[in-house]
C-alpha cells in the first residue's frame, strides 16, 4: 500500500513538472507573439511619421500612445 502512495506521489510529481514546463513554454510563446506585435506596430508608427502623417492618425492607425509616438518621431529627427 505504501508502494502505491509512492508511485502515485511520483506520478504526481511528474504530472506536476510536465504541467509547468507546458505553461512556461506556452507562457514564452505568448510573450513573443506580443513583443513581435509591439515591433510591428512600432515599424508601421515609424513609416506613418516619415511619411509626415499627423500624430493623431498615427495613434489610431497603431494604437500605441501618444508618448510612445512622440518618442519615435524624435528618434527619427535625430
Amino acid at each position: 500500500m505504501i508502494y502505491n502512495l509512492e508511485l502515485t506521489l511520483e506520478e504526481m510529481q511528474r504530472q506536476a513538472l510536465l504541467k509547468g514546463k507546458i505553461e512556461g513554454k506556452l507562457e514564452g510563446k505568448l510573450e513573443g507573439e506580443l513583443e513581435g506585435e509591439l515591433k510591428g506596430k512600432r515599424e508601421v508608427a515609424r513609416n506613418l511619421l516619415l511619411l509626415n502623417v499627423d500624430i493623431d492618425t498615427v495613434i489610431k492607425a497603431t494604437g500605441l500612445d501618444p508618448e510612445e509616438i512622440n518618442a519615435l518621431k524624435k528618434q527619427l529627427e535625430q
